[in-house]
């Protein structure tokens, strides 16, 4: 059994400074988070396999529009924030520092003279970064504006599985972070990975700190199965205050209504890798970026006899369902990647279709849609 060498781990607010043409411009007021303590990802388990919890099967039905109904469906309100693929565009590092817009390019590798690269092609955006020497962590980053989205999606791609055996172990981390812009604290929520000489584990973090430090670190899930994949969808939903929802590829992994994150929105997403490996500059990938205001379609103004409304693929294959509640239905779509395709359909009592959409509609998370009377009434 292997045993693990425990190391300290020097943990630093990484002040942040925009990287720009020139590698000495000033340092910005943006805090970026720090690394997570390499010790809290525990060595993969050979042999161990993460259960991944089957999605339930809600049914069929027919995709076709009621015969006469006397009632439409259109969107009222959007729930989209923001949404970038970063895989539309080839662009290298000095086109991407000169053209700073939405994202904006920062870290503390330029600081400590480790190796960085930013660049973006059909893979994604690609994020890399060296330690200086082994042991001294440091990382680089895109982050956002300031957002009061609630939903957080991101493709991530950590570029390999383990790393060189060494007499210190080191670490290299690659993830999305949620972290608070409404409080100048070093508070964050992370879907990560981590990889050590161990191999490559990925887990969901909470981390609350001060102003220059992180104090705290939970561990709220953690895959210890052996050869994790390298790629994983990341969607994280949170208030910032106490409620917190994390989908791993489509699967939910954690969800808690009674947390104390101390993070007050708006919220800054990175994304950021971080490592305290000298030995190789690592470039970490991310893809399909989308921040929406929540994870629940609304469906308002549903008809009297409404009881039921229903997500239903091209195939029929219902995707989600509630129940009509003083003419709302609310229908979580957080595992779904978004934009979901989908006809908006809603029931009687009888499962008898009174109103749908005429084709399938885009839907992202915080979208309403409203019932209305073609007569008018």
């Amino acid at each position: 059994m292997i045993k693990r060498i425990f190391f300290g781990l020097l943990i630093v607010a990484m002040i942040a400074s925009p990287l720009g043409i020139n590698p000495t411009a000033r340092a910005d007021t943006i805090t970026s988070p720090v690394p997570v303590p390499g010790n809290l990802f525990p060595i993969p388990i050979p042999g161990t396999v993460e259960p991944i919890p089957s999605i339930p099967n809600l049914g069929t039905v027919s995709v076709l529009p009621p015969v006469g109904s006397l009632y439409s469906i259109s969107k009222s309100q959007s729930g989209l924030v923001t949404f970038d693929p970063l895989n539309n565009e080839t662009q290298n590092q000095q086109q991407l520092l000169a053209n700073q817009q939405y994202w904006k390019y920062g870290g503390d590798a330029i600081a400590r003279n480790a190796p960085y690269t930013f660049s973006k092609d059909n893979q994604g955006l690609h994020i890399g970064v060296q330690a200086p020497v082994d042991g001294s962590w440091a990382g680089v980053y895109a982050v956002t504006p300031n957002t009061n989205a609630m939903l957080f999606h991101t493709v991530v791609t950590t570029p390999l599985r383990v790393l060189p055996t060494l007499a210190q172990p080191q670490w290299y981390e690659n993830g999305m972070y949620v972290q608070t812009a409404g409080s100048p604290d070093v508070n964050y929520i992370t879907c990560t990975s981590a990889t050590s000489q161990w191999g490559t584990t990925w887990g969901i973090i909470s981390t609350i700190g001060s102003v220059n430090q992180a104090n705290t670190f939970t561990t709220l899930y953690l895959d210890t199965s052996a050869n994790q994949p390298l790629t994983r969808d990341c969607t994280i939903i949170t208030n910032g205050n106490n409620y917190l929802k994390v989908y791993l590829d489509g699967v939910k992994v954690y969800e808690n209504s009674t947390l104390n994150l101390q993070m007050p929105g708006p919220f800054n997403v990175f994304e950021e890798p971080q490592s305290s490996y000298a030995g190789q500059l690592l470039n970490g990938t991310y893809a399909d970026y989308y921040a929406t205001t929540s994870e629940n379609v609304q469906v308002t103004n549903a008809p009297l006899l409404a009881a039921t409304v229903k997500l239903v693929d091209s195939t029929g294959r219902v995707l989600a369902s509630s129940p009509v509640v003083s003419g709302t239905a609310s229908l979580p779509i957080g595992q779904y990647h978004m934009p979901l395709a989908a006809y908006v359909k809603v029931y009687d009592s009888n499962n008898i279709q009174l109103a749908s959409t005429t084709s399938p509609v885009n839907i992202f998370g915080g979208d309403v849609y409203k019932v209305s009377s073609i007569l008018g009434l």
